[in-house]
């Protein structure tokens, strides 16, 4: 701070013929003791208090000029000195105030004792201020104690480290705050001198401690402490350790393999290796093949690329030195991406080896028919075994299926198409015991001519083309057994009046007959439709409803049991490979993700499908995310992405209907009209071609027969 900021700019200017009365109503007017005496702007001297006051003792008239008492050798600053300078000048010659002037030495002000003072206070506050900034930045925890060992300040990281305020420790007793802290400040305040870093744990936190004592005026008036906080240093120090002592077990575990082990980073340089391996391929040491390619090292292994962290290539048999040998390779693993590989080469007794491997063939034989035959027995034993599910929902509709199965009254299975209702309705009729067959008719495959003749069966002669001694119905055939009617909701309304008559009456006669026929059938219908909502607009009887309505059991999507995922997965693939000699043995995490991520508008027929794909067409053992074709996964040309343009399973599924309308249009033009050659060119049953004919309300043509 220089001198120019503090002076008193408005100063007192007299004149050498100013009287002593002029002079002190300056001075009372100003509340100044001095005046400069100006003479054409220039400085001749300065007059004061007490120089008038020794004037009036040698002279009482008030009007006696002050030329007399000019003080003409004047102590004078520079505006642009320092405070600190300013202050010896004045200590030095034993006064209270001094003239200010500039580079041109004219007189810019005057500096009092009282505005040096106010100077060097501001000076301090603001030495004071910037002190306790620097401590609040500092990446140190501060703490400082008076003679008497109380907490007089404390930095930012301090109070954020032992989560404190000013206000709670502040002028307490250090001993009572950090007791651990105590002992060694009083001894810095007692010793004057100051303790190197010390390891101290305060409040769950390992520090490293510096104590200084804190010096004023060349006197002792206190202590302080700087903590660093280690912590973390200590917590990676910990870890460095521990990855130390698994190199070691690492290092130990590979001189113990009986093979001959080489471990490489992801450039393929090796990085460790064990003495069977130097052994084998007659290197002398570990420091001849440090960092060097394995490919140069090792010529005649098949080592390959391997494109990705979950290619794993197959072991191959190799010959080395003329010994036979079992050669294979494992990538390594971190965080989803491939750091290097483990490759592992067997070539001691490769017999004993071989006969254990056949005695694991047999195993495995025996065990897929002890597996084979529990699935048969489970099968008995729990009329649900084939609905596969460790969902909570699904065991709460096991059990009421269970229940129902023991009843007369008629069940009515709702949910999406392809969530097992039809394995429900299997597993009621085994639970029921009902001694006659299992008998299921889809409601929405057959056209609404041929849907009767179904239902009821047709006598000799009933119309023409009819199959000579008449054919029994699904009424008949279901006698003492269960009839499964899935898709009722497509029902066509003329047939819902009679079926409800056979429920009624337990009776009906053949199409072409007049002879009645009892039978005892136990009904369960299925939907994917919101039955009442066709009541309320007309397209299905309400009687009807009540009648098939007595127990409604809801199967709930796919998407919302997503742990049962892995497990109906695991269910399709051992299935194909009961069909298949395809060694497949699973799928990689990450693919059981990407299969709990979609959302399955096709439930679980439509997982099973694309298992199928991916089993039919992977090249691996494991099947990987990318092998799992969803719906978002395929584009064609310009079309829509599926998964991020389609909000909703409404939407997908119009789309998809659109596609398989147009496909079957094109079927029939292809066929000329012939609607069973169409069938055959879209790989689908007649009853299938027409369900789906009536589905998109596709008018029949003439030709089309």
């Amino acid at each position: 701070m220089e001198v120019q900021h503090l002076l008193t700019a408005e100063f007192i200017k007299v004149k050498p013929n100013t009287t002593a009365r002029e002079t002190l109503s300056l001075f009372l007017e100003h509340q100044q003791d001095l005046a400069c005496v100006m003479e054409e702007n220039k400085l001749i001297g300065i007059v004061t208090k007490y120089s008038l006051y020794r004037l009036l003792l040698k002279n009482d008239s008030l009007d006696t000029e002050i030329n007399s008492v000019i003080i003409k050798d004047v102590v004078v600053l520079q505006k642009n000195e320092s405070v600190y300078e300013a202050k010896n000048i004045l200590v030095k010659h034993r006064i209270g105030h001094a003239v200010v002037l500039n580079t041109e030495n004219e007189v810019v002000g005057v500096m009092t004792k009282s505005d040096l003072i106010n100077g060097l206070i501001k000076r301090s506050e603001n030495l004071v201020h910037r002190l306790k900034s620097l401590m609040n930045h500092l990446q140190e925890s501060v703490i400082a104690v008076d003679l008497q060992l109380k907490i007089t300040s404390i930095n930012n990281k301090a109070m954020t480290l032992f989560n404190v305020t000013e206000d709670e420790i502040l002028h307490q007793p250090v001993s009572d705050v950090f007791p651990d802290l105590a002992q060694e400040l009083k001894q810095t305040i007692n010793t004057r001198e100051g303790i190197d870093s010390k390891r101290i744990d305060l409040h769950n936190t390992t520090t490293f401690s510096s104590f200084f004592p804190i010096n004023e005026w060349g006197k002792v008036n206190g202590a302080m402490v700087v903590l660093k906080d280690v912590t973390d240093f200590e917590k990676i120090a910990t870890e460095l350790e521990s990855t130390k002592r698994i190199e070691k077990i690492l290092d130990s575990a590979l001189e113990a393999a009986y093979d001959a082990v080489v471990i490489t980073d992801n450039d393929g340089n090796v990085t460790k290796a064990n003495a069977t391996f130097l052994t084998l391929f007659g290197y002398p040491t570990i420091e001849d093949i440090l960092g060097k390619s394995i490919n140069r090292l090792t010529p005649a292994l098949p080592i390959q690329q391997t494109p990705s962290a979950t290619h794993r290539p197959d072991a191959k048999l190799i010959e080395i030195n003329e010994r036979k040998a079992i050669f294979n390779q494992m990538p390594i693993i971190q965080n989803n991406k491939k750091i290097g590989d483990i490759y592992k080469i067997i070539y001691e007794q490769l017999d004993v080896w071989k006969d254990l491997l056949q005695h694991m063939d047999r195993l495995e034989s025996e065990l897929s028919f002890y597996r084979r035959e529990l699935k048969r027995i489970s099968a008995k034993s729990d009329p649900f075994f084939s609905f596969v599910s460790k969902s909570d929902k699904i065991k709460h509709i096991k059990k009421e299926a269970h229940i129902a199965a023991k009843s007369f009254a008629n069940v009515l299975l709702t949910g999406e198409s392809g969530t097992g209702k039809e394995l429900i309705a299997d597993g009621i009729h085994r639970a029921s015991g009902r001694t006659g067959a299992f008998i299921k008719i889809n409601c929405a495959a057959f056209p609404e001519n041929l849907l009767e003749s179904e239902f009821f069966g047709y006598a000799d002669g009933a119309f023409t083309g009819a199959r000579k001694g008449g054919k029994p119905g699904k009424f008949e055939l279901a006698h003492r057994g269960t009839l499964f009617l899935d898709e009722i909701g497509d029902m066509p309304q003329s047939l819902q009046a009679k079926l409800l008559r056979v429920l009624q009456e337990k009776e009906f006669e053949r199409i072409g007959d007049t002879e009645t026929i009892k039978v005892d059938v136990r009904i369960i219908t299925a939907t994917n439709k919101d039955l009442l909502k066709l009541v309320q607009e007309g397209h299905f009887r309400e009687d009807l409803y009540y009648r098939v309505h007595v127990i409604n059991l809801h199967l709930p999507p796919l998407r919302e049991r997503p742990d049962d995922i892995p497990i109906l997965v695991e269910h399709f693939l051992q299935k194909l490979k009961m069909k298949t000699d395809k060694d497949v043995v699973g799928l990689m995490p990450e693919a059981i993700q990407k299969l709990q991520s979609y959302h399955w508008p096709g439930n679980v027929r439509q997982l099973e499908n694309i298992i199928e794909r991916s089993f039919h067409f992977t090249n691996d053992r494991w099947i990987d995310s990318q092998s799992i074709l969803l719906d978002s996964d395929w584009n064609e040309g310009n079309s829509l992405n599926f998964e991020s343009q389609l909000t909703t399973v409404g939407n997908r599924q119009s789309i998809l209907d659109e596609a398989d309308k147009n496909m079957l249009l094109q079927a029939l033009e292809h066929s000329n009209g012939n609607r069973t050659a169409a069938a055959k060119l879209l790989g689908i049953s007649r009853s299938t071609l027409y369900q789906k004919l009536k589905k998109y309300d596709i008018q029949s043509r003439e030709k089309w027969y």
